[in-house]
């Protein structure tokens, strides 16, 4: 058993060695590959800060108010709707295709029609981690926290304001890089609002205080231009 034993022994360091170079190998054969397939093109590849700007249109979401336009058509005003800008910078990690963006947005939806008018503002603050993919794509996730909320509307004479809390909605987006500068994000954003305060120059409506949220959760396409 001694022998039997020294012999086995004195086979693992050969073996040992060999499955290391093995994996050696095929460390090197999947660096080589990987870099084949992600070649960051562009400016936005570049390690550090990057300013961006970006816009996009949204849709989704509960009905918060709606007017007759003048064709007859009724325009909604929608919690997940419809249009958003915003400022921010993006933060480009140099060892690894992961970066981080910061930004300050303006979201709103909006119609009028002579005397009436209706709207839902908003101010989120996002926080998104990408990750860089082969073929120019980009993965991203993270969080946005909304503030300011107002809905706000005049018809008929008669005006409404609908303050909203403060809330936390998530974020998941892909987006593809349009060289040099540009990206096209495809974006889903689940959120909830509930109200805080409700004013009205007509009947007060009662029934508003202490509803169920209203949903929020939207889809949005988005074009980023970045430094």
């Amino acid at each position: 058993m001694v022998n039997v034993y020294r012999h086995n022994k004195s086979l693992s360091a050969p073996l040992a060695l060999i499955a290391l170079a093995l994996f050696c190998m095929e460390a090197t054969a999947f660096e080589a590959a990987f870099e084949e397939a992600y070649t960051p093109s562009g400016v936005y590849s570049q390690a550090g800060f990057h300013f961006l700007v970006r816009e996009g249109i949204t849709g989704g979401g509960d009905t918060l108010s709606g007017i007759t336009l003048s064709n007859g058509t009724k325009s909604e005003i929608i919690a997940g709707g419809a249009y958003q800008i915003g400022l921010g910078t993006r933060y480009q990690l140099d060892v690894v295709p992961v970066s981080l963006a910061l930004s300050v947005n303006y979201h709103y939806d909006a119609d009028h029609n002579e005397y009436d008018d209706a709207s839902f503002r908003r101010v989120p603050l996002e926080a998104l981690l990408y990750i860089e993919m082969p073929g120019n794509l980009r993965l991203g996730a993270g969080t946005r926290y909304v503030h300011s909320a107002r809905a706000t509307s005049t018809i008929n004479g008669v005006s409404e304001k609908i303050a909203f809390k403060n809330t936390r909605g998530s974020v998941v987006e892909i987006g593809y890089h349009v060289a040099p500068y540009g990206w096209v994000d495809l974006r889903y954003v689940k959120e909830t609002y509930q109200v805080e305060s409700y004013s009205s120059t007509g009947d007060a409506n009662p029934a508003i205080w202490g509803n169920t949220p209203y949903d929020g959760a939207h889809v949005g396409l988005f074009i980023t231009f970045e430094n």
